[in-house]
């Protein structure tokens, strides 16, 4: 009942406003149609939308000022998810002749929302089009090209749009429009194009000087043209640009000092990142380093000392693991049981969460795939708890 209120109570006022519009013009003829009106909310009481819809088109007939009325009907009919009586109404609006320019405009506006619900992306864009260049809709008609220029990955003509929505409103646009040339750098990478993949990646930090994602590629590019150097500076650019991304340059990293013969030059890199961030990542791979280059008495060291104030499960099964390794799981029986526990969860956790709406995923999207927002979903610190000492 509460929703049906919710229906009839924009459409009731916008009757208020046009009876009384019309009692002035013709009496009679606004007694009809007021008539017509009530018979129409009687078959939406009734649960007969089709019955009303009719009724409501053919007062349409009569005179324009109903279309007020309609596109408020269509437009709840759209938010209720009946799309299909929203694309009706809207489209009987439209091919009217009788509206003034502002009630045509607001028509098509409503009926590309109808198709862009209804996934109707190529109609959706054609009646966007229309409005790129009215004033009273440009910005909502440029971030609605922008929205179905993303789901149709044609990443250019996204990039053009909202340079054109960021001149117009003064709102940035330039951390999403990095990404879209993140984009087409991975589409040129595919095809084996280094210099288009490494124009667009610059194009991307000149775009927005902290979007890691595009230093992770120019890394990854680095390392198959050979140079590791040059891979080094932008893996660890991204501990600079955002932390909560380093994790993913961490593999990448030891890759590149290994492949150049320097791994005390990393071990030394991990203790000083290691002084900054705690989380699971960078104990688990400085514990790796350590028991590779110092030994297990070191490694832990190390481990027992770092769990104490900060635990993580990467770090907890890197303690039990190397235990196990060391022999001591005959002495300590249980210690294969907790080697399980702590597989199964890291296993089965979700790594990466949106920081915006709370979405929770186990790989890494750029763009969240639940609010569409582009660098919210990050890698999950599973820092446990960190003792006050």
């Amino acid at each position: 009942m509460m929703e049906l209120l919710w229906l009839l109570l924009p459409v009731a006022a916008a009757s208020g406003w046009w009876v009384a519009r019309r009692e002035y013009l013709d009496r009679r003829g606004a007694t009809v149609r007021s008539a017509d009106y009530f018979k129409g909310l009687n078959y939406l009481i009734d649960d007969k939308p089709d019955q009303a819809i009719e009724v409501f088109t053919r007062m349409a007939d009569v005179d324009r000022d109903t279309a007020e009325m309609h596109l408020t009907l269509g437009n709840l009919f759209r938010r209720r998810g009946e799309v299909d009586r929203a694309i009706h109404i809207h489209g009987s609006l439209i091919a009217r002749s009788n509206l003034t320019t502002d009630q045509r405009h607001r028509s098509i506006l409503e009926l590309g929302e109808d198709y862009l619900r209804a996934g109707l992306f190529d109609r959706a864009e054609a009646l966007f089009q229309e409005l790129v260049e009215q004033p009273a809709h440009m910005e909502v008609a440029l971030s609605r090209l922008i929205h179905i220029f993303q789901q149709e990955k044609d990443w250019r003509q996204a990039i053009a749009y909202s340079d054109r929505l960021e001149q117009i409103s003064g709102d940035s646009k330039r951390r999403q429009t990095a990404h879209f040339c993140c984009e087409l750098a991975e589409a040129a990478n595919a095809r084996n194009d280094d210099a288009e993949t490494s124009s667009w990646l610059l194009d991307a930090l000149a775009r927005d000087a902290g979007c890691a994602r595009a230093n992770l590629l120019l890394g990854r590019l680095a390392m198959r043209m050979g140079d590791h150097r040059k891979a080094i500076e932008a893996f660890q650019a991204v501990e600079r640009q955002d932390r909560g991304y380093f994790p993913e340059a961490v593999v990448p990293l030891s890759q590149c000092y290994s492949a150049l013969g320097c791994p005390d030059e990393w071990l030394a890199y991990l203790r000083e990142v290691h002084e900054r961030d705690h989380s699971g990542r960078i104990t688990d791979t400085l514990a790796e380093w350590l028991l590779r280059l110092e030994g297990e008495e070191a490694a832990l060291q190390f481990l027992e000392r770092e769990l104490r104030e900060y635990p993580t499960l990467l770090g907890l099964r890197r303690l039990v693991d190397t235990k196990l390794a060391r022999g001591e799981g005959a002495k300590y029986a249980d210690l294969r049981t907790l080697q399980c526990i702590s597989v199964q969860m890291l296993n089965s956790a979700a790594r990466y969460r949106c920081s915006n709406c709370g979405f929770v995923v186990k790989s890494l999207h750029w763009c969240c795939p639940s609010c569409l927002q582009w660098n919210t979903i990050k890698p999950m610190s599973d820092l446990v708890m960190k003792t006050s000492g």
